[in-house]
């Protein structure tokens, strides 16, 4: 929540910054990202747009790639579209000059951006993305594998700090597990009891009374049918030193 507060007065005060800034009559240039590969350190790929914000007497705004205009636009949205796969790789400043009803001439902010070429911006998602696929994938191992290394049996109606849940296949209850992969909706986790994955949440506590009475009833179910068989065993046993 802290984490959240903090993130709401940075954009509220780049927003009134920059409130402050078209009061005075100063041209605010912003690039975003269309289409392509945008990282964290000023490496760009693909289509990106610039848009400038200025005072409301605005009447042109010449956008600017290095010292090379690239359009000149009169009309608000003041707004231009380019591709970086358009110029050569490497660094290049982004800038605009503004041009007011009363002749006033207004230099924006410079935007400095590193263009990078198609195999680079893939090399650098792929290296992004490997290392989270690789995290993912021990998370699941050790979800699966854990378990069933520890051979520990589910005791139900004795649940961890996440509490209990009901598996959806066989109806039984068992304990929501750390190590489970959150899936927003829910937990992925294997039901110790069919061997069934599924995402699972957190039960309450009079839907876990039911499934745990399903269960010992299914257990003296079981434990019956052993007896019986055993009974039954013990006869044919018996039935063999008759005469």
């Amino acid at each position: 929540m802290k984490q959240i507060g903090k993130l709401a007065l940075v954009v509220m005060f780049a927003l009134s910054s920059a409130q402050i800034a078209l009061a005075h009559g100063e041209l605010v240039l912003s690039l975003n990202r269309d289409f392509g590969y945008g990282g964290f350190d000023n490496k760009i790929e693909g289509l990106f747009s610039l848009q400038a914000e200025g005072p409301q007497d605005l009447v042109r705004v010449d956008f600017y790639i290095d010292e090379e205009i690239i359009a000149a636009v009169s009309e608000p949205p003041f707004r231009v579209q380019f591709s970086t796969n358009a110029y050569s790789p490497g660094e290049h400043r982004l800038s605009a000059i503004g041009l007011t009803s009363s002749g006033e001439e207004l230099q924006s902010n410079e935007i400095v951006r590193v263009f990078l070429t198609q195999e680079e911006s893939r090399s650098a998602v792929i290296g992004f993305i490997a290392p989270m696929a690789g995290i993912v994938l021990l998370v699941v191992i050790a979800v699966a594998v854990i378990p069933m290394a520890l051979g520990r049996k589910e005791k139900v109606g004795g649940y961890g700090m996440l509490g209990g849940t009901v598996c959806p296949v066989c109806g039984l209850p068992f304990s929501l597990n750390v190590l489970g992969l959150n899936w927003f909706t829910g937990r992925l986790q294997r039901c110790p009891h069919c061997a069934n994955w599924s995402i699972v949440r957190r039960a309450s506590p009079d839907t876990l009374a039911a499934a745990e009475a399903r269960f010992r009833g299914e257990r003296q179910t079981v434990a019956r049918a052993e007896g019986e068989a055993e009974r039954l065993r013990r006869q044919i046993d018996d039935s063999r030193y008759e005469k």
